[in-house]
């Protein structure tokens, strides 16, 4: 059961990878959308850990506003908001129903602006659990420190919605 849960959280974040990546993700017509499709992989009750700071999610469509909030502000700031999966460092089997999963992804900022070309790195923690009768799979948590000093450091922006 164990490599079970490891080939679904594998499988799941490829999925989720996907929509970082693809065309409409600084478009500022689909963020909104998007940021649907992303809110759909995250868990009600999800919560993102960042730098001492909690933030809660009762909902899919909770967790949806926050991350369309900083998908636009990206990209009206003309960063953009394009992320690519570069490596899945380790997903570390819990229980037969979830799994601790570390990410290395690359921020590219949008063509043009005045960060184009400068990408950074980052790895984050996500917590992946199984499907239940109440709720699909998706993350539970992610601790996301990496991810919001790198982006400072880089463009020297803030990173709140």
């Amino acid at each position: 059961m164990a490599q079970s849960i490891q080939s679904e959280a594998d499988a799941f974040i490829k999925r989720y990878a996907a929509l970082f990546s693809s065309p409409c993700c600084s478009s500022p017509d689909e963020a909104g959308q998007l940021a649907d499709e992303v809110g759909k992989h995250y868990r009600p009750g999800v919560t993102f850990f960042t730098n001492g700071e909690i933030s809660r999610f009762e909902s899919q469509s909770e967790s949806a506003r926050f991350v369309e909030g900083e998908m636009r502000k990206n990209i009206e700031s003309g960063v953009g908001t394009r992320l690519d999966l570069l490596a899945i460092h380790k997903t570390e089997v819990y229980s037969p129903t979830s799994a601790l999963c570390w990410l290395e992804w690359e921020f590219v900022p949008k063509a043009g602006s005045e960060y184009g070309g400068k990408s950074w790195k980052f790895t984050n923690i996500y917590g992946y659990r199984a499907a239940t009768k109440e709720s699909a799979a998706g993350w539970e948590f992610v601790v996301r420190d990496d991810e919001v000093n790198a982006f400072v450091q880089a463009t020297g922006k803030t990173f709140e919605a």
